[in-house]
């Protein structure tokens, strides 16, 4: 769980999945697969940035995986903001035996596997990232962006992946099972965590607030 008690003021950190790829529209699950955008989701990532256009987001941190340089790059183009930088925390998970299938193939090609994913998502996977391993590479990553905070960097967005956009949200709250999931999914959705600390008689009140502040729609996003 997060402690975001050391944070004084407000602090804002900004969480996009990255716009459609080529293996969203082929219905592959990529993992650490590197995939390029589709014409589609490039005219995505330009709609998101400027969504984000005159919200405060100072700094870009994005995935080195392709699908999500390169929504970052078109993101901070259209917001006015400097170029990207590369962070491999916000990597997606790794899938092990399924990269670069689809769920029929995996179905298919791996029977036994498949049916245990069904009971036990990612950890019955070989090969693939545990729950385990997901919650400490997603605490490492809220140390990384705390320390950011504490050093004036108050607004933040960070392009990343749907499946480790979910552990994102769980470490915050302390969460370490697959299970729920967030509506937190959809290509360029953003996720924005609000922070707002104040001393008040010695004691300080704390704000952390979770919202799903866009979603796409068939035209963009709104």
């Amino acid at each position: 769980m997060i402690d975001f008690r050391e944070i004084a003021g407000r602090a804002d950190f900004w969480f996009m999945r990255h716009a459609e790829s080529e293996g969203n529209r082929d219905g592959q699950m990529q993992g650490r697969q590197h995939s390029r955008l589709t014409e589609i989701g490039r005219a995505q990532a330009r709609a998101a940035g400027l969504w984000l256009a005159g919200r405060g987001v100072t700094r870009v941190l994005a995935s080195p995986l392709e699908r999500a340089a390169e929504t970052a790059a078109l993101v901070a183009a259209g917001a006015g903001l400097v170029a990207p930088q590369p962070l491999a925390l916000l990597e997606e998970i790794d899938i092990g035996l399924f990269t670069g299938l689809s769920w029929e193939q995996a179905a298919a090609r791996h029977p036994a596997e498949h049916a245990a994913f069904q009971r036990s998502s990612w950890d019955a996977v070989p090969g693939a990232e545990t729950a385990g391993q997901l919650y400490d590479r997603a605490m490492g990553l809220w140390r990384t962006l705390l320390a950011r905070a504490a050093g004036g960097e108050r607004s933040i967005l960070c392009v990343t992946h749907s499946g480790f956009l979910q552990w994102i949200i769980k470490t915050t709250v302390g969460h370490r099972a697959w299970m729920p999931l967030f509506s937190a999914s959809g290509n360029c959705c953003v996720s924005h965590l609000r922070v707002d600390n104040h001393d008040r008689e010695g004691g300080r009140t704390l704000l952390a607030a979770w919202d799903l502040v866009n979603a796409p729609t068939a035209n963009g996003l709104h």
